[in-house]
């Protein structure tokens, strides 16, 4: 190929087309082909004529994510005499709704989209230059991107979890590394008894984003539990047949005790390093605890987090958890170092109620903070965009021996809407009854009564920003909670999904 430089004023473009709009350059973007290091209004052409050309090859051709990983870069070699690439980038559980559709690119990289646990197929073809007698290639290459971790295996579709797991005992020499298990799109699962994962951190999820299996408990001593770090991802669970605690720490810990000396005693502090994360679930039927320590002395978790979830909360009226709290360490005087609930729905519907949504154990961050194989110097507590309904209605929010009222505590809750939870007030039993706290964050919260009157959040949160309007939810006893309310949905409060 032979280079020739010739004048160019304007760069390389993208030239997008989907369903008849024009895309922006947020949606997928292009880099110039040539580095030949003459100036950039410079470029080089192919004397290439006459001929049938072939698209790039799949060795060929590079997919590189940004550091963020919100983005991803496909490049590949120019073809000598190609007048462009036509393009096309699809979600494979969605490829009626093309993310880019037949786009012209003027050179040879694009940069599109990257979401987390996603299978993405792009085709490319090159297409003749007109004017040189060259012809289109006459197939397009195809390429499918995951942007899943790596499936360590796949359960498949009809499994009761407790029987495989007995019969694929997770290995020992795996403790320290994720492992991901694929439950199958669409399928069904069942969990028989208590399945406990021990020291090890796994991932049970749907390979499929836009399809998620459903898991039902079958026993009412069904329960998933770990020493080690649970993520579970896109699946609909029905907890409903189980008594027992949604997710629990283990009853006998599989990790080392790390003893402490705290108020002049030897303590066994049991830490869960790696992460307790649930979302993108729909989960019903919670009948005793959401999350609990096993009242073993002393659980410890460095982060919790739930988002994008909706969670029942069916509390029988005999159940232990009337006492405690749904996210529990008291009995254990442990405590959960960051724990997160964001984007998210969490709803009552049973005759019982806990009497905290979190409620924590006695030890804090004085005496944690003093073990060096912890070092935790804070802890947070964070509501983020969620909406909560007839939750703890004639409880508390929040009890934390330990860590209530500490400078090294810190509070957020932003965007959310409570209606009929906590009658004593949610933002003074967020924080425990302690006023006006210089590490708490208050912004845009909605605290109504089951009456249509509102908590008087004064002392506690000073933020000056609480809703006084009805969110007006759309059908709450079937668990519809669309609001209609003007301030709320103008500032864009409670959990997104419900948001017109």
């Amino acid at each position: 190929m032979r280079k020739q430089h010739i004048s160019r004023r304007s760069r390389s473009f993208v030239r997008l087309w989907q369903g008849g709009l024009l895309l922006g350059a947020t949606a997928l973007l292009m880099t110039a082909c040539a580095q030949d290091g003459y100036d950039d209004d410079e470029r080089f052409v192919s004397d290439v004529s006459g001929a049938t050309l072939t698209s790039p090859q799949v060795d060929q051709i590079t997919i590189t994510p940004s550091t963020d990983g919100k983005t991803q870069t496909i490049s590949w070699p120019v073809v000598p005499g190609a007048g462009g690439y036509l393009f096309s980038f699809f979600d494979e559980g969605n490829m009626a709704e093309p993310i880019v559709k037949d786009s012209l690119i003027d050179g040879c990289s694009v940069t599109v989209k990257r979401e987390e646990d996603m299978n993405y197929l792009m085709t490319l073809q090159t297409k003749g230059k007109p004017e040189a007698n060259n012809s289109d290639a006459a197939e397009a290459t195809q390429i499918r991107i995951s942007t899943f971790t790596p499936t360590y295996k796949t359960i498949p579709a009809g499994s009761d979890l407790k029987a495989w797991f007995e019969a694929n005992p997770l290995p020992a020499d795996a403790v320290g590394e994720n492992l991901n298990f694929d439950l199958e799109g669409g399928a069904s699962y069942t969990l028989s008894g208590l399945l406990d994962f021990g020291a090890n951190s796994v991932t049970l999820r749907s390979n499929s984003k836009n399809e998620w299996p459903t898991l039902t408990f079958t026993d009412t001593d069904s329960e998933l539990s770990t020493s080690g770090g649970l993520i579970l991802k896109y699946l609909n669970v029905d907890c409903s047949a189980s008594t027992q605690a949604f997710i629990s720490l283990s009853r006998t810990p599989a990790v080392p005790a790390i003893v402490v000396n705290a108020w002049g005693a030897d303590y066994n502090f049991y830490r869960v390093k790696d992460n307790i994360s649930i979302m993108s679930c729909n989960i019903k039927g919670v009948t005793s605890y959401f999350l609990w320590d096993n009242q073993v002395s002393c659980w410890f978790a460095d982060n919790v987090l739930v988002d994008n979830c909706v969670v029942e909360l069916a509390t029988t009226a005999d159940s232990k958890v009337k006492s405690g709290g749904y996210f529990w360490t008291n009995k254990g005087a442990g405590f959960f170092r960051n724990l997160t609930v964001s984007n998210s729905t969490f709803y009552g519907t049973g005759e019982g109620e806990a009497k905290y949504f979190v409620q924590y154990g006695g030890f804090g961050n004085d005496q944690v903070k003093n073990d060096t194989s912890f070092g935790w110097a804070d802890n947070t507590i964070s509501y983020l965009n969620c909406t909560f309904y007839h939750v703890c209605p004639s409880g508390q929010w929040g009890n934390y021996n330990g860590t209530a009222g500490k400078k090294t505590s810190y509070w957020n809750m932003k965007n959310c809407i409570f209606v009929d939870c906590s009658s004593s007030g949610v933002a003074r039993r967020f924080l425990a009854g302690k006023q006006n706290q210089a590490t708490a964050v208050f912004e845009n919260n909605t605290y109504m009564h089951p009456d249509g009157t509102f908590d008087n959040p004064s002392g506690y949160d000073n933020s000056g920003t609480q809703i006084e309007q009805d969110p007006q939810f759309a059908n709450p006893a079937a668990g519809d909670f669309h609001i209609s309310g003007p301030v709320q949905v103008a500032r864009r409060t409670g959990d997104p999904r419900w948001l017109p």
